[in-house]
């Protein structure tokens, strides 16, 4: 019996490593990406100079809600991402993740992990405007965009929904719905 619970800790405190192991290299990844990204966030009814956008998808809240789109610009230097919701949606948080797509914080499942994606921001006031840029050099010339959000619906002044959002792309997994989509700068610039 003692060396069967021996054994049984012995593996109990195996997992703990290796589990603990696995979170610090994605967390080491999610750390060099951060690294590498000279990002400026701005928030709020920014003027975004005068060309359209390269790519435009929809932020999908709750799977189901049209809560308003992503769209994605190109000037010389930078690569713009703005969220920008419908007219009684808000925005009250954003995980952002831009780069090789093999690099994106997942779980073991595959899954992505919006809250160590290296760009975000919360937004208690609730927003329904909000631009990130990054310097087109520290990106590859193609490369996936996994935008996810925390928004909430208002009805006659009060908040009647909140749900998690995301940019409509491809689906990292089959049980989950966290998407991301390509772009290519050579079809943006």
């Amino acid at each position: 019996m003692k060396t069967k619970l021996f054994y049984l800790c012995l593996g109990v405190i195996t997992l703990s490593m290796v589990s603990c192991e696995t979170e610090n290299n994605s967390e080491t990844n999610v750390n060099n990406v951060a690294a590498k990204q000279t990002v400026v966030v701005t928030t709020t009814n920014v003027n975004l100079p005068d060309f359209s956008p390269c790519v435009t998808t929809d932020l999908l809240a709750g799977r189901r809600f049209d809560a308003g789109e992503l769209r994605v610009y190109f000037d010389a230097e930078k690569v713009y991402v703005e969220y920008e919701t419908n007219e009684n949606w808000y925005i009250r948080k954003t995980h952002l993740y831009i780069g090789d797509q093999e690099l994106t914080p997942v779980n073991r499942r595959g899954e992505p992990v919006p809250v160590n994606f290296p760009m975000g921001g919360t937004h208690p006031e609730g927003e329904q405007n909000i631009v990130y840029s990054i310097s087109k050099d520290v990106l590859p010339k193609c490369f996936s965009i996994s935008a996810n959000a925390e928004v909430y619906l208002v009805q006659d002044g009060e908040i009647v929904l909140v749900e998690t959002a995301w940019a409509r792309g491809e689906r990292f997994t089959q049980s989950s719905w966290g998407m991301f989509f390509d772009v290519c700068q050579s079809n943006c610039w």
